[in-house]
């Protein structure tokens, strides 16, 4: 349940649909840059190699070239040739420079090669040779050498005929040494990006909590209201709408606050003036009743008066509870001697319907405002006694759980109606022909002052169950 709840949470929410793009932006930008700077590296090292391969064009005597036949390799020019080529080598750093006819032969190169000498890369840059017999510079694809490096070519025109042909050209070749510095550099991006997602993730969390911190807040001081709980004022901490928004709940609460004073301060004013005249009342019943002693038709009526004024006094104390605020003072008291007590004041009604009453209650010391649980047990108690016939049964059980203590009251009453569960917290909801409607009003109350919780389960026709739970 935890992790549903995680889940679900803005925060999480926030992290993953921020998370998810920064992820798959940093994923890829890392073959993406790599894949540029190597595109790059070999776009340098072309432009390098054709630039070499231009400036050997210009070397003095190099259509010598073109007369060589195998054989000539002791020539003068032959010998000539090799040694301008050989310095080109040196100072470009290659690894060969040659020169080459259309038929694909080597006619000189760097190393001295045999003239005539059939050149194996040629063929397989065919494509590229062919190009540069069309007088069309080019240049080979990397490639592994015998030696385990790659290696690049180029390839220049280099002497044409008369009619402007290209009789021969000249290659060069050259080892690529960017390898090394572009695992050096995937390397640091692999290192920034996951600094850079270290610092996003860290800077997302920072700010969802936030948010999160303040919609706790709201939901936490919703849940008081709910409970009946509007003292509390929302400070708030963040900016932008969800400020306005907790604002906006505050000014709620607010009015709230107002409307439910003014409608206490309205029952209590109405309880009082009634309470007033039921006193004067009291008082004649009290006078006639000794007046007109020996006269049992008259004092008959004057009991009935009675019992219908301590009920109207009852609904005004009722009237009153529910209205006035409720001020907690909790200490340590023994649960199984407030349920006793409760017993004993509703020992009559018990008596009197020859009620069995079935007791499993452990000794168990619970932190509570006892004048307030006194309450909350009378009236799910008495409930219990008035839906119950002659004869019925009562079952109380008390047992504790970790850190809550749990108050079952089961009867074999009617119940309740499954259409009636809805409003039985509702205040002057009743089905009693004589009730105020805010019994179990004011159980909820009472509970929520004191952070506990009460479950109500019933099949009509074969009696309820009432579950309390509060905290140790």
């Amino acid at each position: 349940m935890g992790r549903g709840i995680m889940r679900d949470s803005v925060r999480f929410r926030i992290l993953i649909a921020t998370l998810i793009p920064v992820i798959f932006v940093f994923i890829t930008l890392i073959p993406v840059s790599y894949y540029y700077l190597r595109a790059g590296f070999e776009r340098e090292i072309e432009q390098r190699l054709l630039s070499v391969a231009r400036l050997a064009t210009k070397l003095p005597n190099l259509e010598y070239a073109i007369d060589l036949r195998e054989g000539d390799e002791d020539s003068r020019p032959y010998e000539y040739l090799v040694a301008k080529l050989r310095s080109v080598k040196e100072a470009a750093s290659l690894k060969s420079i040659f020169i080459f006819d259309r038929d694909k032969r080597m006619l000189v190169s760097s190393e001295g090669d045999r003239i005539g000498r059939s050149i194996i890369r040629l063929k397989i840059d065919s494509i590229e040779v062919e190009k540069v017999f069309k007088n069309i510079e080019s240049s080979s694809v990397l490639f592994e050498g015998d030696d385990g490096f790659f290696y690049k070519n180029a390839y220049v025109p280099a002497i044409y005929d008369e009619n402007g042909n290209v009789l021969a050209a000249i290659g060069v070749s050259a080892s690529v040494t960017y390898f090394d510095t572009l695992h050096i550099i995937r390397k640091g991006l692999i290192l920034t990006i996951l600094f850079s997602l270290a610092l996003v993730v860290f800077i997302i969390i920072v700010v969802s909590k936030g948010i999160s911190r303040s919609i706790a807040d709201l939901i936490n001081q919703a849940k008081e209201i709910a409970k009946g709980n509007l003292e509390n004022r929302l400070m708030t901490r963040s900016y932008g709408e969800l400020a306005i928004l907790i604002e906006t709940f505050e000014e709620m609460r607010e009015r709230i606050l107002n409307r439910d004073k003014e409608m206490q301060m309205m029952l209590s004013g109405i309880a009082h003036e009634i309470r007033n005249p039921l006193g004067g009342i009291q008082i004649m019943i009290d006078l006639l009743t000794e007046r007109l002693r020996g006269d049992e038709e008259a004092l008959k009526l004057l009991s009935q008066m009675d019992n219908e004024l301590k009920y109207l006094n009852n609904v005004v104390t009722s009237f009153l509870g529910y209205s006035r605020h409720i001020s907690v003072n909790k200490q340590r008291v023994e649960l199984e001697y407030i349920i006793n007590d409760v017993l004993d004041l509703l020992s009559q009604e018990i008596l009197k319907k020859n009620i069995e009453l079935k007791k499993s209650i452990q000794k168990i010391d619970i932190e509570t405002d006892p004048d307030l649980l006194k309450q909350i047990l009378l009236n799910v108690v008495l409930n219990a006694i008035q839906a119950v016939d002659s004869n019925g049964i009562i079952e109380i059980e008390v047992a504790e759980e970790k850190s809550l203590v749990y108050i079952r009251i089961k009867d074999n009453g009617m119940g309740i109606k499954e259409e009636d569960m809805k409003n039985i917290f509702k205040p002057f909801f009743t089905t009693k022909e004589k009730g105020s409607g805010l019994g179990l009003a004011l159980v909820k109350k009472y509970l929520n002052a004191l952070n506990g919780d009460i479950q109500i389960n019933s099949v009509y026709g074969e009696g309820c169950e009432v579950r309390i739970s509060l905290t140790k």
